[in-house]
């Protein structure tokens, strides 16, 4: 398990080195959902969502009309639905986060969805609205490739565990797994006028001889290059390890994919 971990850790580094910090976007918005009779049709890449966005931004009544069409929220374990208030761009002013789902044929928003066998789960994606102060909301990204799908959890099942806005930043965190059980956290945060990756937790156990409580796990604050590595021994003792591997070029929400993670 210790040489997964530090496998795990140079692979990440890899892929940070790599990311290129290209030039920021301005924040752009769609047309509201179902309410307006013009209605934005979201295909499953993002890259055709950002081709239907109009270059003067509009407005919503409220941040959940920007859902695409045939796409719903999504609930969170609990069964709340997975969406967070908070001030993301440090203007005084409560902004939305949310997952939404691409709705199957013949499913309303809010049933509960089924899968027959060898079908694909729908997609998933993390919608990110600013409010305005006037009651109104203006879309600022729909990201894709950030929240797993409900069939990626193993048998745990539906991996997706909660949707945050702590600290002014976004927060998605995953849990899944059998025996062995794994979960991360991936923090995003405003800044520069765009998206990025400022944080990421690792960890994982088995339930033989652990919980979750005393994982083995990897914490990584990308913004100042800080990180903690946690690790157990064969008799429970625990061991921690930080250190700074320096700061490394950031990843724009807009290219982040787990499966590079």
């Amino acid at each position: 398990m210790k040489k997964t971990i530090y496998v795990i850790v140079l692979f990440f580094l890899g892929i940070l080195t790599a990311c290129d910090h290209e030039q920021l976007e301005n924040n752009k918005t769609v047309t509201p959902k179902t309410t307006n009779p013009n209605t934005a049709n979201y295909q499953s890449e993002a890259s055709n969502e950002k081709n239907q966005v109009e270059d003067s931004p509009q407005t919503a009544n409220g941040p959940l009309s920007f859902l695409p069409e045939g796409w719903g929220t999504l609930e969170d374990t609990e069964g709340y639905a997975a969406h967070a208030e908070g001030d993301l761009n440090k203007d005084g002013i409560n902004d939305m986060a949310a997952v939404i789902e691409r709705l199957q044929e013949g499913q309303e928003e809010g049933q509960e969805e089924g899968q027959e066998e060898g079908e694909e789960a729908p997609p998933r994606a993390l919608l990110i609205a600013f409010g305005n102060g006037d009651g109104t909301y203006t879309l600022s990204i729909i990201a894709e490739n950030v929240i797993l799908n409900r069939d990626e959890g193993g048998i745990w099942g539906d991996p997706f565990e909660s949707l945050s806005i702590e600290r002014g930043s976004v927060l998605v965190s995953h849990y899944g797994g059998s025996n062995w059980r794994w979960y991360n956290k991936y923090r995003f945060r405003f800044q520069e006028n765009d998206w990025y990756l400022i944080g990421a937790t690792w960890g994982s156990y088995y339930t033989g001889n652990a919980a979750k409580d005393n994982a083995e796990e990897e914490d990584y604050n990308l913004l100042t290059g800080e990180f903690i590595i946690k690790q157990s021994d064969e008799n429970g003792k625990e061991t921690r390890t930080k250190g700074n591997r320096g700061r490394r070029k950031l990843v724009k929400l807009s290219e982040f994919h787990l499966e590079d993670m």
